[in-house]
């Protein structure tokens, strides 16, 4: 059975202890989902504002405008806390786990879409069409993510894909490859270009590829999102769910 853990992080685990995992990520300080504490359990107040003192401790030392905290798996944030996080003005998430055995993919194919693995040519191709979905965020925070698609480029277990349509990219996704899973992340799709087909083509590809490989197909989703329903309607299996909590400082890089 997968878990959260099976996720790609996007980052290194640089400490780990009997309260939580650290990841990190000097590339991109920015991100939030490459630089986080990873809590073990569920702490009291008391315990938590110790382990916050430290993230934020290391990220005002590393140039990080952030802190961001996950829960385990399936566990929620204790009363207390859950008042002090809200008193401190933190944001909080909620993602969904769900997994897919390829054979059990419902998504029905539709004609005239083309998926390509970018290559060294097709790479700021890819970096264009993310940067689009990318200022949704914020200027600065999307030309700081563009050296990032260098780096995933060059890393082997990760795959950047495009999806065209009429020989016009008009989409893509990232695709994490372990021993026993494909991870799907990152997909998108340009607005003009939705409800068509586009993304179901997208996973039909990346099902032939896990059926070859006997491999699981897995993803989170954010549990307030309408591609979560999607998902649901074309077979995938819910997993479990993970709570974040995310704090900024300043207005420097979102």
């Amino acid at each position: 059975m997968a878990s959260f853990k099976d996720l790609f992080p996007y980052s290194q685990l640089i400490d780990s202890n009997d309260f939580f995992e650290q990841f990190y990520n000097p590339v991109v300080p920015f991100r939030y989902d490459s630089n986080f504490f990873q809590l073990l359990y569920s702490p009291s107040i008391e315990e938590f504002k110790l382990i916050e003192t430290m993230q934020i401790k290391f990220s005002e030392e590393n140039g990080m405008n952030h802190v961001k905290f996950y829960w385990p798996q399936d566990t929620g944030i204790l009363t207390d806390t859950l008042t002090y996080l809200n008193e401190k003005e933190y944001g909080l998430e909620k993602l969904e786990l769900y997994t897919i055995s390829p054979a059990d993919f419902k998504g029905k194919a539709t004609a005239g879409w083309e998926i390509k693995e970018v290559q060294t040519d097709t790479l700021p191709l890819f970096k264009e069409i993310n940067y689009s979905q990318d200022l949704e965020i914020s200027e600065s925070f999307a030309e700081a993510k563009q050296p990032f698609y260098d780096t995933l480029q060059a890393d082997e277990r990760v795959t950047l894909r495009l999806v065209f349509k009429d020989s016009e990219a008009v989409g893509s996704c990232l695709t994490i490859e372990k021993d026993l899973t494909i991870e799907l992340d990152e997909v998108f799709i340009l607005p003009a270009y939705r409800h068509q087909g586009a993304a179901t083509a997208l996973q039909n590809v990346i099902m032939k590829e896990a059926r070859e490989k006997n491999k699981l197909v897995i993803l989170a989703a954010d549990a307030e999102d309408s591609p979560r329903e999607m998902y649901q309607k074309q077979g995938y299996s819910y997993q479990g769910f993970r709570i974040g909590a995310v704090k900024t400082f300043q207005e420097v890089v979102k």
